[in-house]
């Protein structure tokens, strides 16, 4: 690796992070990486719990290193990584969420070192759900979500490989010249601001060096309904990528919410017909058996608490990504915007 290492901007945009943020700093700071080549920039986006107190006294109490804490009044992710882009003193911009583990303290190292050696303008990364200390729900979370039935096959998220791949999915670290050639992150986006920015990326030719050395262990949601709601943000996002790119539309995109689409006609078909409905209740009944054949086969693997969380877990997953595009669409209809405007 060249002796002028690269000043790398780590961007932390938080809100209501007050049970990991400190950790997270910790590990930051104790990376084996010069103090004098990075910096944190901690974007809190007006939380209501201790947060931003918990960042002021660790700041005060690490005044060797360079960590800013500023504000995000919009709240909004997209708004809150454009202030740290706009402020970072970096070459190299790198995303770090508030509750994740690293898992060693030459991760700075080994993004400095893919970014030279590769000539990287972008860099990504796996992100396992196998921090220590989760739960036994937060484990079948892991271990299902790197099923087919429960995350994208384009993803490399959850993979091991090494390489250039499309930066859509794990785009993660910016040459600050990137964002002269394609902008700031959307800010009319609150989720999938990653995979629209990074879409504009691809679109510009850029490709993405991936690398397990490079991962970052995020914690899984610890509930069912947590996990709905994480999903549900995420179908919204989603949505509104494929309304302002409508050529990066698939099938596998709108699957979740024919899926919800398809639950709530079963109402209707029995009030229509017997015969409809039977059809209907047959149609869920082969989507019961494949996820139990799914997560027998997870049990097998994994264990088997995998046979009864599995299940629950999927179907949290398909209907929170059905529900939030579903409300990405509606809540873009032109009869919308003419009510909210005439408030």
């Amino acid at each position: 690796m060249d002796k002028e290492l690269p000043f790398i901007s780590v961007m932390l945009p938080i809100r209501n992070e007050s049970r990991y943020i400190a950790e997270t700093l910790a590990q930051l700071i104790d990376q084996d990486y010069p103090a004098d080549r990075f910096e944190l920039i901690v974007v809190n986006g007006v939380s209501t719990d201790d947060t931003a107190e918990i960042v002021s006294r660790f700041i005060d109490a690490h005044p060797s290193f360079q960590i800013s804490l500023l504000e995000n009044p919009k709240m909004l992710s997209s708004a809150a990584r454009n202030i740290a882009c706009r402020n970072a003193l970096g070459d190299y911009i790198l995303l770090i969420d508030g509750h994740v583990h690293i898992p060693t303290n030459a991760l700075l190292t080994e993004y400095a070192k893919a970014a030279q050696e590769n000539d990287a303008k972008v860099l990504g990364r796996p992100q396992p759900l196998d921090p220590p200390g989760i739960s036994p729900f937060q484990k079948a979370v892991n271990q299902t979500r790197q099923s087919p039935l429960a995350h994208s096959g384009e993803s490399f998220v959850y993979s091991d490989h090494g390489g250039w791949v499309s930066p859509i999915s794990v785009g993660v670290m910016y040459h600050k010249s990137v964002f002269d050639v394609v902008g700031y992150f959307d800010e009319s986006f609150d989720a999938a601001e990653d995979l629209e920015f990074n879409y504009r990326l691809e679109k510009s030719g850029y490709r993405c060096y991936i690398s397990p050395s490079l991962a970052v262990k995020y914690y899984p949601r610890e509930s069912p309904l947590a996990l709905f709601k994480q999903l549900k943000r995420y179908g919204y996002g989603r949505s509104l990528f494929i309304q302002k790119h409508p050529e990066r539309f698939t099938l596998e995109t709108v699957i979740p919410a024919a899926f919800v689409a398809f639950l709530f006609t079963g109402v209707f078909l029995a009030l229509l017909s017997t015969a409809l409905f039977l059809s209907w209740a047959l149609i869920l009944s082969l989507y019961c058996v494949l996820l139990l054949a799914e997560s027998v086969r997870l049990a097998r693997k994994n264990g088997l608490h995998c046979l009864t969380l599995s299940p629950v877990i999927i179907f949290c997953i398909h209907t929170g990504l059905g529900f939030g595009f579903i409300r990405g669409l509606l809540m873009n209809l032109p009869i919308f915007h003419l009510n909210t405007k005439g408030r």
